[in-house]
């Protein structure tokens, strides 16, 4: 039976099954019509006048077409009719003579508009559906149950999405002649484990993430027939790749003459086993993705837009075929026209392929074989077989490879010296980025490389190597290209000298409420095994005897977490912090008397857990020793503290001036100046009060502060600049600098960077070296125990190569500022934010790294780049809304192993402990002071507690991993 229904009509004129347009009911009674009962029908069983194979027609009249709004909803169709053969049919459309419609979308005929909500929803199969006109409207279907058999035939759609499937599993379906203008939806995306679903004929525009999706499990899926056009991808303001279409993991799928323009990621990317043809992506970030042994015939990419990662046109990570395919390439750089994965082959039968230098044509990601039959390359035409291994590539020619002299080591960025890379000081292309020198690349490993223009890269090894145990050594690399010339270069990797091997295996963990969820076995052998828990609280478990003292270091990284969070425990020990964010986190922990057992607890966790590596951090110097103070204030008491670094300047450098225990007052501006860049300097326990300048030197060979405390509130001739420590600007430069136990206030608000405010360029520290010769790379300066506070523009300003531990900064604008070759390495600090402050790690130059670990802002400690740019400022700042991070945010890394520390600014210890007893007693108990323990003592050696009125004494004592040092000498106290 043909049901009709006017979308114009408001009521019938008296009961009908409105088989004829002259006796129709009103479109808004479609769902009641639907659903009639014959009399006597029961609840329980209804039996509804619906028959299989029964069609409702929806249209106007064609001199009556007004577009128009459902009310009656939601319209649930759960009438279970429909069969195979003979499902219920859905036409929308214009009323043609009696008793029929026209479905034609290119008729002026009716919207649906507005639909704000469910419409459809669909709770049984066999329902089709045909000439479907939506605008401005939430999803038209929406999936109550898996289904199968449903149909779409003809769908015009603006700013209107087609179906809400909400992860139900699609079976038997037919998709034909889709439009979707306007569109912001997802326009399919279809569910896990569906099969037998066609999608042909389509025509998609629109903004953002518009593509197709066919989700992991898939079996007999097509693609055939259709373009998807992006008219703003929105990478510029979400950063998100986003894809034209994509296939997960499945079984074969075919997809035939399907054009993807404009997508920031690629135009197509494959999880499964597909056979392609006739497949054109255009203006994507890159062309066509292989997971699987795939063939393709008759593609074509042309002009890759790279906007994150790396640019192909092709891309086989197994075995693999093109036939008569071809590229229109005008970018230099990207991965090349081909790349190849590890152990694959690749075949490729004639085409025609061009590609601009010096753009490689092959690109192997492991070892490769390509066998070019007929295939011509930028007019050329060769017949060979190629092999290539990791990260060599290939354009008639494979590309030089050169193996770097100095190691990587797994915790820590290796920065080369200058020109150490001589052609890269020309390259236009580093690792397929065509702005090398103003880029951040990370590499297939996971590694990142920060070129510079001075033949130089610094290589941060980020979590990539983390697996690596010691003996154990990789080979990493990243390739670049001259105008005319591809060169690859290499490094090898170590493990971190700071820890030993891996104590428990990260594939032996196991617990009640966990399930394994695969993971990634890395080239050492090492598995790195992924569970998943659905919101379990129990721990997962490994056995280890752990030795009694010792310290070990834990690392884990939390994946697709929903909720929740985990604590690592050793025996009865429990880390100091639970982790509860995207991403990897890592403790210290000592191990307590009969530890056999080492758990990743979980408090209602649900997401998935990798990486767990347990290793025994490597301690064997005897602890430092420290000199402790103490000052009462009313209440309160002010401890402070020295430890002395490893190793002085003094060990090496003579000082030619030596000025201690004195106040600093040279004039009315400088509390020491001079001129004299051949000299060695040594301060020691000196002041400095209302001045400009504390130090200031024009050049030295050496500079040495140990104890200085600058006060400011200097007014006067030049005041826009003030710093307690400055070498010249322009040079000559300070070689060799170790600052130690300075105290400095500047008295400062924020400059709000404007640098023309009466005080809007003063700093705390000034590190100054040279932008464009070999000056920053020679030379490095160390900061150790600094309690800095407001300056205007930054408390450290620094533009070499810094470490700076133990150390206390607060106020300024930018607290820490890095510019072009500087770059720091930040141990132990707190960090805390003015009024004024808008960021607290400034990165000025894509190479100007920043390392940070065990560091905290505000008393929140640094555990991810999102995270820290997620911690935002309330309405108690005047940067409101804005997180801890400036520009170039991938060129800082947050440490997930024990960073090795250059000796001048790196103390003998892991962490601290203070005792205190009243004066005559016998027993010392334990002080409990904050960020003295593990994972290490963050910030400057000073502390402030309470205490009730009486006399104490007090002392403190390091420890270095399972060894105890001396104890400090004893102050007394009477409060």
């Amino acid at each position: 039976m043909d049901r009709l229904f006017d979308v114009n009509l408001s009521a019938a004129p008296h009961w009908t099954d409105g088989q004829e347009w002259a006796e129709c009911n009103p479109a808004q009674q479609l769902e009641n019509i639907y659903k009639r009962e014959f009399s006597g029908s029961s609840d329980e069983d209804p039996e509804y006048r619906v028959d299989p194979g029964d069609n409702f027609f929806i249209g106007s009249h064609p001199d009556n077409v007004r577009d128009w709004t459902p009310r009656t909803l939601p319209w649930n169709f759960n009438v279970d009719k429909g069969r195979d053969g003979n499902p219920l049919s859905f036409y929308f459309g214009l009323q043609v003579g009696e008793r029929d419609i026209d479905t034609n979308l290119d008729n002026h005929s009716p919207w649906i508009q507005k639909v704000s909500g469910d419409f459809i929803v669909l709770s049984v199969n066999y329902h089709r559906f045909f000439g479907i006109k939506a605008k401005d409207s939430d999803p038209f279907i929406k999936l109550a149950s898996d289904n199968r058999g449903g149909e779409v035939h003809g769908a015009l759609l603006s700013n209107a999405g087609l179906i809400d499937t909400q992860g139900y599993a699609m079976f038997d379906w037919i998709l034909r002649k889709l439009t979707f203008i306007n569109t912001i939806f997802k326009v399919l995306d279809i569910p896990i484990g569906s099969s037998n679903v066609s999608t042909q004929d389509f025509d998609i525009s629109g903004t953002g993430d518009i593509g197709m999706v066919i989700r992991a499990g898939h079996t007999d899926m097509e693609v055939i027939g259709g373009t998807i056009t992006n008219d703003n991808h929105e990478f510029s303001e979400n950063e998100t790749l986003l894809y034209g279409l994509e296939i997960e993991q499945g079984a074969k799928a075919i997809v035939r003459e399907v054009h993807t323009v404009g997508f920031s990621g690629n135009g197509f990317k494959f999880g499964c086993e597909v056979d392609v043809k006739g497949l054109h992506s255009t203006r994507d970030g890159a062309g066509i993705e292989f997971a699987e042994i795939s063939t393709a015939r008759d593609c074509m990419v042309s002009w890759t837009r790279q906007l994150s990662g790396d640019s192909f046109a092709y891309y086989f990570h197994k075995d693999g075929e093109l036939n008569n395919c071809g590229c229109n390439l005008d970018e230099v750089g990207g991965l090349g026209v081909v790349v190849i994965g590890p152990n694959a082959t690749v075949n490729i039968n004639g085409g025609d392929y061009r590609a601009h230098l010096p753009l490689p044509f092959l690109s192997a990601q492991g070892a490769c074989t390509v066998v070019l039959n007929n295939v011509t390359v930028n007019g050329i035409l060769y017949n060979e077989r190629i092999e290539l291994l990791e990260g060599e590539s290939w354009r008639g020619e494979k590309a030089t490879v050169t193996m770097d002299s100095l190691p990587v080591y797994a915790n820590k960025t290796l920065y080369l010296p200058y020109m150490h890379i001589p052609q890269l000081n020309d390259a236009i292309a580093v690792q397929g980025a065509e702005r090398p020198f103003q880029s951040v690349i990370t590499l297939p490993s996971g590694a990142r490389v920060l070129p510079t223009v001075n033949g130089s890269v610094r290589y941060m090894p980020a979590e990539a190597w983390l697996h690596l145990d010691p003996g154990e050594t990789a080979i990493d690399y990243f390739r670049y290209s001259t105008e005319t010339l591809i060169y690859m270069h290499q490094f090898t990797i170590h493990p971190s000298p700071e820890v030993g091997a891996k104590v428990v295996q990260p594939d032996s963990f196991s617990g009640s409420g966990w399930s394994e969820n695969g993971g990634v076995l890395y080239a050492n052998g090492t598995f790195s095994r992924k569970y998943y828990s659905n919101g379990t609280s129990n721990p997962l478990t490994a056995n280890y005897n752990f030795e009694e003292n010792e310290v070990y270091q834990i690392s884990i990284k939390l994946v697709d977490r929903l909720s929740g969070s985990v604590i690592p425990k050793i025996g009865s020990e429990l880390g100091q912090y639970s982790h509860t964010i995207e991403g990897t986190e890592v403790w210290l922990i000592r191990a307590p008397a009969n530890a056999t057992q080492v758990q990743i607890t979980a408090s209602g966790y649900k997401g998935n857990v990798q990486n767990i590596y347990v290793r025994k951090l490597l301690r064997t110097e005897t602890p430092a020793v420290p000199t402790l103070e103490g000052v009462v204030n009313g209440s309160n008491v002010d401890l402070s503290w020295r430890i002395n670094p490893v190793r002085r300047l003094r060990d090496d450098f003579t000082a030619d001036v030596h000025i201690q225990n004195q106040e600093l007052a040279q004039n009315a501006q400088d509390g020491y100046r001079s001129g004299n860049a051949d000299r060695s300097y040594l301060f020691e326990n000196v002041w400095v009060q209302n001045r400009r300048n504390g130090v200031n030197l024009r050049g030295a060979i050496s500079l040495e502060i140990d104890g200085m405390t600058f006060t400011g509130g200097y007014t006067g001739q030049y005041d826009t600049w003030q710093v307690a420590v400055v070498g010249d600007l322009y040079g000559p430069f300070i070689e060799n600098q170790q600052l130690c136990n300075i105290t400095a206030d500047l008295y400062l608000d924020s400059n709000y960077g404007d640098y023309t405010s009466q005080f809007g360029n003063s700093d705390i520290i000034v590190i100054n070296s040279s932008n464009w010769d070999e000056d920053s790379f020679l030379y490095s300066a160390h900061i150790y125990n600094l309690d800095g506070k407001n300056g205007s523009d930054s408390v450290t300003d620094l533009k070499k190569r810094t470490e700076m531990t133990y150390s206390r900064l607060e106020g300024a604008c930018k607290i820490t500022r890095t510019h072009k070759h500087g770059c720091v390495t930040l141990a132990n600090n707190e960090y805390v934010q003015g009024y004024g402050t808008r960021e607290v790690f400034s990165v000025s130059d894509s190479a100007a790294y920043f390392e940070i670990w065990n560091c905290t802002v505000d008393g929140v400690r640094c555990v991810t780049v999102p995270q820290m740019n997620n911690q935002k400022k309330d309405s108690n700042y005047f940067y409101e809304g804005r997180g801890l991070l400036g520009g170039n945010r991938s060129s800082i890394e947050v440490l997930k192993t024990y960073p090795t520390l250059d000796n001048l600014n790196r103390a003998v210890m892991t962490d601290m402990e203070f005792q205190m007893k009243s004066s005559g007693g016998s027993s010392w108990y334990g002080l409990n002071l904050p960020n003295i323990g593990l994972p290490g003592v963050v910030g400057c050696f000073k502390r402030t507690f309470s205490l009730s009125s009486g006399t104490y004494q007090i002392r403190c004592r390091c420890l270095n991993g399972a060894l105890t040092g001396a104890w400090s000498n004893t102050i007394s106290i009477t409060v």
